[in-house]
């Protein structure tokens, strides 16, 4: 993609030039990432692309740190294959988030710059989608490509290039290991790394006709689990209590809440329940997902799924002896995140930079959610959609668009350029010297 000099100052071209100049080895760094299987909590993986990023963060002067993450509730991993409601939590490996800080020693008062990606894809690290390979059109696909091994390269890069022109910014990278299974290993650690910053960028992909998100729904999940009686199906049905029934009952009733129109989603799957069929299911259980549009809606939709499973345990002790009895888990972390006035002008100063260099930027919302939603969440104007662009995400089909390395890299650095030059919200101009 063709990308317009005539509306950029000289710096700015500088930027726009030495970008180009690293076009082909993008592309090698990119294979070469993508190469590292990150999916699925694969420890090697993710130390590995890890360590790969800390050499070069630390190579532009980034104090490194590595922050231990918090076991996630043991409930929350999909279990399938036991029926056994004493069976110990699945232990895990948790993984740390890398912080990288740079902060320029001039007494100058600022803009503070919050970059932040995840490490981990969602595909099989043993599954068949394991490289970038390229296709006509100008497209590669691979694991991760798009979301979000590009848009971390993209990041890096456009570091590496201030860096090398001399354009020295006060920034903070974050690098999550866990954004697709829900941040709950990271969650604290970024709120608490994230307060204090000015502006949060964040590297998730581009919407297909390269709009930026400015608003994002709330996410949460929870987990319904059902205690039953078991029994001998032909010899003794009648003293059996069945879990999977009782779940049925709490899966209708649940599902019944969402209004997607009032911004209410509610999903519900995978479900597990019983071994075999002829035998009275003393155990059932199912995960859901829940999105919201506010932080009303979320603590409406929190009490209203604790409501159903405390009126259906109320019924069934009324209807008999030794009752099926429900839990509830849930653990809604993610809230919505809405755009307020600061997100809409730090969107602006996004897509002006974008339409600087050619290209429309619409703004767009989505029920999606990201680690925006945490940064965020800790008082800090968010945009989330400056990645590469691509499609299938999520697919095995995922791919990355290649041309946009280069266009998004050199939007990327020109942001943060002018984030630094002019100032954002109350906080001036740097001031500092521009070669």
């Amino acid at each position: 993609m063709t990308i317009r000099l005539d509306r950029l100052d000289d710096f700015e071209r500088r930027i726009a030039e030495t970008v180009r100049t690293r076009d082909a080895r993008m592309r090698e760094e990119l294979a070469a990432m993508v190469a590292i299987p990150t999916g699925f909590n694969h420890t090697p993986g993710l130390d590995a692309l890890r360590d790969l990023l800390a050499d070069r963060l630390a190579g532009i002067n980034g104090v490194l740190e590595r922050i231990p993450g918090v076991p996630r509730p043991g409930w929350i991993k999909i279990r399938s294959g036991s029926d056994d409601p004493e069976a110990a939590a699945v232990t895990e490996d948790v993984p740390p988030m890398l912080v990288a800080r740079h902060a320029v020693d001039d007494g100058r008062d600022a803009t503070r710059i919050m970059v932040c990606g995840h490490l981990d894809t969602v595909h099989d690290p043993a599954g068949p989608f394991q490289e970038l390979v390229e296709a006509a059109g100008g497209i590669a696909h691979g694991p991760g490509a798009m979301d979000m091994k590009g848009g971390l390269l993209v990041a890096i890069s456009a570091l590496e290039v201030l860096h090398e022109l001399g354009r020295e910014l006060d920034w903070t990278v974050a690098l999550v290991p866990d954004e697709e299974t829900g941040t709950y290993f990271s969650e604290k650690a970024l709120l608490d790394v994230a307060k204090g910053h000015d502006v949060g960028l964040v590297l998730e992909p581009a919407l297909v006709d390269g709009s930026l998100v400015v608003e994002r729904m709330g996410s949460g999940a929870f987990m319904i689990e059902a205690h039953g009686r078991a029994a001998h199906v032909g010899r003794a049905f009648s003293e059996g209590r069945s879990a999977v029934v009782a779940l049925a009952q709490a899966i209708l009733e649940i599902s019944a809440l969402a209004d997607p129109d009032a911004g209410r989603i509610v999903n519900i799957g995978p479900m597990h329940g019983g071994q075999v069929t002829n035998a009275v299911a003393h155990h059932a259980r199912c995960w859901g997902n829940v999105r919201y549009r506010d932080e009303a809606a979320r603590v409406s939709l929190d009490a209203e799924i604790r409501a159903v499973v405390d009126r259906l345990n109320g019924t069934m002790a009324e209807a008999g002896d030794d009752p099926p009895r429900l839990e509830a888990h849930t653990a809604f972390i993610r809230a919505a995140k809405p755009a307020n006035p600061e997100v809409m002008k730090l969107a602006e100063r996004a897509r002006q930079a974008s339409e600087d260099l050619g290209h429309p930027m619409p703004f767009a919302s989505t029920g999606g959610v990201c680690d925006g939603n945490v940064i965020q969440q800790a008082g800090v104007p968010t945009i989330d959609t400056l990645g590469v662009r691509g499609g299938g995400m999520h697919r095995p089909d995922e791919h990355i668009q290649l041309d946009s390395l280069v266009e998004r890299t050199t939007l990327f650095a020109i942001l943060m350029h002018r984030l630094d030059r002019d100032g954002f919200g109350d906080r001036p101009g740097s001031g500092r010297s521009i070669s």
